[in-house]
C-alpha cells in the first residue's frame, strides 16, 4: 500500500509540476556558443610558437655542425 501512495504522490507532483513548464510558448534562452569566435591572441600564440621552432631549429643546426667539424679535425689530427 505505500508503494502505490508513493507511487500517487509522485505521479500527482510530476503533473502539477510539468503542467506549467509544458505550457511556456517563449522563446528558449540561447545556450553556450560551441564554436567561440578565435580572438587575436591565439594568433598571436600560434606565431610566438613558430618563432620558438625555428630558433630551437637553428641551435640545433649550430650544434650538429660544430660537432660535425670537431669530429673532422680530430680525425685529422
Amino acid at each position: 500500500m505505500a508503494r502505490v501512495t508513493a507511487f500517487v504522490t509522485m505521479l500527482v507532483f510530476s503533473v502539477l509540476f510539468a503542467g506549467p513548464a509544458l505550457a511556456q510558448n517563449g522563446t528558449p534562452q540561447p545556450g553556450p556558443s560551441l564554436n567561440p569566435p578565435q580572438n587575436q591572441s591565439l594568433g598571436d600564440d600560434a606565431r610566438q610558437r613558430v618563432i620558438i621552432f625555428v630558433i630551437v631549429v637553428v641551435l640545433f643546426g649550430i650544434v650538429w655542425w660544430g660537432r660535425r667539424i670537431r669530429k673532422k679535425r680530430q680525425k685529422a689530427g
